[in-house]
């Protein structure tokens, strides 16, 4: 079936070309997907700080998958979006990763279609698209397998190597029967040549499931599978060599199940580990005590259990329902983080929890981890811990005012890895709109300048018609939105690996700025308006070596200053939009 590379519907086009870069006011951000109806969406940043957006979506009576490219200042590179497939499919309904961005900045996108079959059964067929628009691996793609895969249990994972291959793996339904589910792998070339016998690499016992496969680049050209076993899902992990032969003579178990009757793809989230092994989180009622508590458990690249106890670590022993349990390995501080709601037992108050764990599985913020936000008869979901700056990490959730979900906005917090401290937040969604919205993603932290978050929103509570719409939105280091050099935003100089910056620019109340020199030096740090008036000065001085934290009442007008930091070698300025 042949297809045209460009292909949308015309309110698409309009729709997105009007709404073209980032906006630094959070009740207008960008528009990525207009009032058409969508079903899941996935995106991914790229090595040069694009991210590429996959939509599945309704069209003529099909369901097909859509692309976009947006860069660093939010225009989007294609004038219409990209239609890879439009083939008989139910893409919609499967568990799975929608796309994957290499290290090359292309977009590997799996469609899940009925191309292989008459019936309503389905395959995977895999797609390369560079950034220019090009199909790399040609126009129909790379078919996974010739055998037709009964719908619903897609669960696609995908991995690349360091070779620059990649590595698929999805979950296989027999017969239509679904007591013989197997897990289906291939390993693909950067030029799109098939590597594996499929059969050689297959996880398959007509007595025995197996399901819901995460794969990682596990070093050396290895890939690391992470799976469950079984009815009870008891978690797995199987290390593969490059020609698909297992690397471990024996599977690590991970845990060894007690999830009940919940699909174990909704509580777990699986990241590398930042040395060729992974973390792994969710929430479990193991004792059933209907008391269900945050887990995380770590495989090393070697196969062995990374922390000193069984079936993962317990985050938080307050002893309140957790929910949403979320991770993330940070390179800087060489620890685990993870992030996960805390509700009482009729579920009507929630609180947001943090927790820190070294490799050995040390609880390094107390027992009970920190509270980002305190119990109170609100809903908080879509949560997610990322990477920041210096010494902080970021989390980001979503907070739902109202039990009807429709007054929903969307925060960041950042804390302070060493002491805990809640360094800045930020309520990017904020506006005079109420509005339901659901689903926020946000992408890592590019080159510690941003992150680009992504949720739906149906549109205000008060409109008779709601339509669902995507919107993205770029939230700088600092937590200022849009371009920063927008004139509604405020540039950001963080003193180049730095010495001076704000850790924040847009200020109300109190401005905080960090410094961070190698010796301790005399400084004067002044404040002056944008006619060059002196305003205040909060520090004047003998500034200690390293980081060091200095706060300004900014009890003046509402407008833009310039903070000056002066020493005997170096004047720095920060300009601060005060509100």
């Amino acid at each position: 079936m042949k297809k045209t590379l460009l292909l949308v519907v015309a309110a698409v086009l309009s729709c997105m070309t009007a709404m073209a870069q980032w906006n630094s006011n959070n009740a207008e951000n960008l528009l990525v997907w207009p009032n058409e109806s969508f079903y899941s969406n996935d995106m991914a940043l790229t090595p040069d700080g694009s991210v590429w957006l996959a939509v599945n979506h309704p069209n003529g009576g099909r369901v097909v998958t859509s692309l976009q490219l947006i860069d660093a200042e939010g225009n989007f590179k294609f004038e219409k979006p990209l239609m890879i497939s439009d083939y008989p499919s139910r893409t919609w309904t499967s568990v799975s990763q929608i796309i994957f961005v290499d290290r090359e900045g292309n977009a590997i996108v799996p469609i899940y279609d009925q191309r292989m079959s008459d019936k309503e059964f389905e395959s995977y067929t895999v797609y390369k698209i560079s950034q220019e628009g090009e199909y790399l691996w040609g126009e129909e793609g790379i078919t996974l397998e010739g055998e037709a895969t009964y719908d619903l249990v897609a669960a696609m994972s995908i991995c690349q190597l360091d070779d620059d291959s990649y590595v698929f793996a999805w979950m296989h339904n027999h017969d239509g029967d679904y007591n013989k589910l197997s897990i289906e792998m291939q390993r693909i070339t950067a030029d799109g040549e098939m590597c594996w016998n499929a059969e050689d690499v297959r996880l398959y016992d007509e007595k025995v499931n197996y399901s819901y496969p995460y794969v990682v680049n596990g070093g050396n050209n290895q890939v690391i599978m992470l799976y469950a076993k079984g009815s009870a899902q008891d978690l797995y992990a199987r290390k593969l060599d490059f020609d698909g032969t297992k690397v471990w003579s024996e599977d690590t178990r991970v845990y060894n199940g007690g999830w009940g009757s919940i699909p174990i793809w909704t509580l777990m989230d699986v990241h590398p580990s930042g040395d060729g092994g992974f973390i792994v989180s969710w929430n479990d009622d193991r004792y059933f005590t209907q008391i269900e508590s945050a887990y995380m458990a770590y495989v090393k690249s070697n196969g062995e259990i990374g922390f000193t106890v069984e079936n993962g670590q317990i985050l938080g022993l307050a002893g309140f329902r957790s929910f949403n349990v979320k991770c993330m390995y940070d390179k800087v501080s060489d620890s685990f983080y993870a992030i996960w709601r805390e509700n009482s037992a009729g579920q009507s108050w929630s609180r947001v929890m943090a927790q820190r764990l070294s490799k050995e599985g040390e609880l390094m913020w107390g027992e009970n981890g920190i509270e980002l936000k305190p119990f109170e008869q609100i809903h908080y979901g879509y949560l997610s811990v990322q990477n920041s700056i210096a010494d902080e990490v970021a989390f980001f959730y979503m907070c739902n005012y109202s039990g009807s979900f429709g007054d929903v906005e969307a925060f960041v917090t950042t804390v302070n890895v060493n002491d805990t401290t809640i360094r800045r937040e930020s309520e990017f969604t904020k506006g005079e709109r109420v509005s339901e919205k659901t689903g926020l993603q946000v992408t890592p932290m590019y080159n510690n300048e941003y992150w680009i978050a992504k949720w739906s929103d149906n549109g205000r509570v008060e409109d008779e018609v709601k339509t669902d719409r995507l919107l993205m939105q770029r939230v700088n280091a600092d937590l200022t939105l849009g371009n920063p050099n927008d004139d509604g935003a405020v540039e950001s100089v963080r003193a180049g690996e730095s010495n001076f910056m704000a850790l924040a620019t847009l200020v109300e109340g109190e401005a905080m700025f960090a410094t961070n020199f190698a010796t301790a030096t005399q400084a004067t740090l002044a404040i002056y308006d944008i006619n060059g008036a002196l305003v205040a000065t909060p520090f004047e001085g003998a500034l200690a070596a390293g980081k060091q934290y200095i706060t300004w009442n900014a009890n003046v007008p509402a407008g833009i200053y310039l903070a000056t930091l002066t020493t005997a070698n170096s004047v720095e300025t920060v300009k601060l939009l005060v509100k």
